[in-house]
């Protein structure tokens, strides 16, 4: 060390303990030296009763915008990763280590034949563009930008929440929150493994870990069933049970969500374990293919509904590679605005969301069961304000048609509660006798003062138990799902 760097340390050593016994404390001093010259800068923090601070000449930014900065810039979430970091787990002997993985080995392979993008016109039937993605898409933890997947033109997003009955995806509550923000329609799925646990059972967890919400941005839970990357390529179930344990799977999902599950699956798959089972076909369909052409369809399904076409995909805000879909431009999927409870009176406009890529063949909508003084608009947005006969439970159905024959329909309950008025005073009677000035003034019934004639019954204070107190426009009553303000996503997913 240098005679001048020498001189420059011990200064700023003697300036430290002069702090200290002025009541500075001193909580560090980092010394830096560089080059021959030996520059030393000292970075200090200090805590005092007295207003003196010692600053440090470089700010350190807040732990809050270095998060914000990290998720928009792609670095690495630690705690995430150190998650993702640990062993695969060992079920019945079993290394389980695909759980990572978007899709199985196999399909995975098939669909690198795919083409990164589609050059020219689109492929006949396809429309809008989406992604699915994996713990795989965040190497080292890696943040996945989704304000950068929205600007690219991607409108929805699958995500791996969970595999079989023994796995869930750690970065999978963070990209569904972060993808819904940036305006994508999302949605988790399940990698299906049938020969660890029951079709209801991981159905049961696949719901549990997916936390979907019927909000008006949500799809349905999708269902991967596929390859085994674990072993034989049915998972040792003849097509009997195999057709039984999705029956099982989609059943449950059904009783749980009250809505059908996305299947995806491939032709081949579908043939060799299944035995082309055509029990499915009411279910959206999701195939995985890739080709110039449409792809095969696996028997039961006369349309697709995404369509899977390669894995080889190069997005903006993501790392490596990624699975890229299409929405099918003749499909058409509504989006469950969730159960609706309002007071009568209310104005209402509720847009019903559907997830619809038709180019200028916007689905044409019906209602049956709104409440008196709603109607739906042929584009789908009800509106009127809720009249005091409509008070009650209402079982709500929205259907879409297209022109080419593609329909879809959401269902939901709609409640519309009265508005609650105190019990009228006690009215004496014409005989009574009416106290003088000299009677004792009488006791009042109630503290509530009699309203004056001619003005409004003012609101109880307190509802009884039997009439609940209308909520406002602001208030989500506890345990219902809020109603929705939206715009449709029709005008937005078009090829």
């Amino acid at each position: 060390m240098s005679t001048a760097a020498r001189r420059r340390l011990i200064g700023l050593l003697a300036v430290a303990g002069m702090l200290t016994s002025a009541g500075v404390v001193v909580a560090g001093v980092v010394v830096a030296m560089s080059g021959s010259g030996g520059a030393a800068r000292a970075f200090a923090v200090a805590r005092s009763p007295s207003p003196l601070i010692l600053a440090a000449p470089v700010r350190t930014p807040s732990a809050a915008p270095t998060r914000a900065a990290a998720r928009a810039s792609g670095s690495p979430n630690r705690t995430l990763a150190a998650a993702a970091a640990r062993p695969p787990p060992v079920v019945d002997g079993v290394r389980r280590s695909n759980v990572r993985a978007a899709h199985s080995p196999r399909l995975s392979r098939e669909l690198s034949g795919g083409p990164a993008k589609i050059a020219g016109a689109l492929p006949a039937g396809a429309g809008a563009r989406g992604i699915d993605v994996a713990g795989y898409q965040h190497p080292h933890g890696a943040a996945i930008n989704w304000a950068k997947v929205a600007r690219a033109g991607y409108k929805f997003a699958f995500i791996k929440s969970s595999e079989g009955s023994y796995y869930t995806n750690p970065y999978y509550a963070t990209d569904l929150a972060h993808a819904k923000a940036a305006g994508l329609y999302v949605t988790g799925y399940a990698f299906a493994v049938p020969n660890v646990s029951g079709g209801a059972s991981q159905a049961d967890y696949a719901v549990k870990h997916a936390r979907n919400a019927a909000d008006g941005r949500t799809m349905p839970l999708a269902l991967d069933i596929e390859y085994n990357p674990y072993g034989a390529e049915c998972y040792g179930l003849t097509p009997a049970r195999m057709v039984a344990w999705i029956s099982a799977f989609a059943a449950e999902t059904r009783r749980l969500t009250g809505q059908r599950p996305i299947i995806y699956t491939t032709a081949d798959w579908w043939r060799s374990c299944t035995r082309d089972s055509r029990a499915f076909g009411s279910d959206p369909l999701w195939v995985a293919a890739w080709g110039p052409g449409p792809p095969p369809m696996p028997s039961g399904w006369r349309h697709w509904t995404f369509w899977q076409y390669t894995s080889r995909g190069r997005i903006a805000g993501i790392s490596g590679r990624v699975d890229v879909s299409y929405f099918g431009r003749a499909a058409v999927r509504l989006l469950d605005p969730g159960d609706q409870q309002n007071a009568a009176g209310t104005a209402i406009r509720l847009q019903i969301r559907s997830l619809h890529a038709a180019a200028r063949q916007p689905p044409a909508f019906t209602a049956a069961g709104l409440p008196r003084g709603l109607s739906i608009s042929d584009r789908g947005l009800i509106s009127g304000t809720i009249t005091a006969a409509a008070t009650g439970g209402h079982a709500v159905t929205v259907t879409a048609r297209t022109p080419s024959g593609g329909m879809d329909s959401v269902s939901f309950t709609w409640t519309v509660t009265g508005q609650v008025s105190p019990p009228p005073s006690p009215t004496p009677s014409p005989g009574s006798p009416t106290p003088t000035p000299s009677s004792p003034t009488p006791t009042p019934a109630s503290p509530t003062p009699t309203p004056s004639p001619g003005s409004p019954a003012p609101r109880s204070p307190t509802p009884t138990p039997s009439s609940p107190a209308p909520p406002t426009a602001s208030s989500t009553p506890p345990g219902l799902r809020p109603a929705l303000t939206t715009t449709r996503l029709d005008s937005r997913l078009g090829a």
